[in-house]
């Protein structure tokens, strides 16, 4: 098994969750309130585009793993 790869997620993650909802508040500054379809798109997009990033490290930390 190469546990230094949950290592390595487990160190980063905290840091890189916080550095997209810091990006995702900036963002939303020049968005929320000018149209509530608007509003409603972005935060779709915000909330879910952290699933594509979040499913390539499953997939690199399970690559290993039987």
């Amino acid at each position: 098994m190469k546990r230094w790869r949950h290592l390595i997620i487990a160190v980063l993650l905290v840091p890189a969750i916080s550095v997209y909802v810091m990006l995702c508040l900036y963002l939303s500054g020049f968005v929320v309130g000018i149209h509530w379809s608007l509003d409603l798109a972005y935060f779709l997009a915000a909330g879910l585009a952290w699933l594509f990033p979040a499913g390539r490290v499953i997939s690199w930390l399970a690559a290993t793993e039987s």
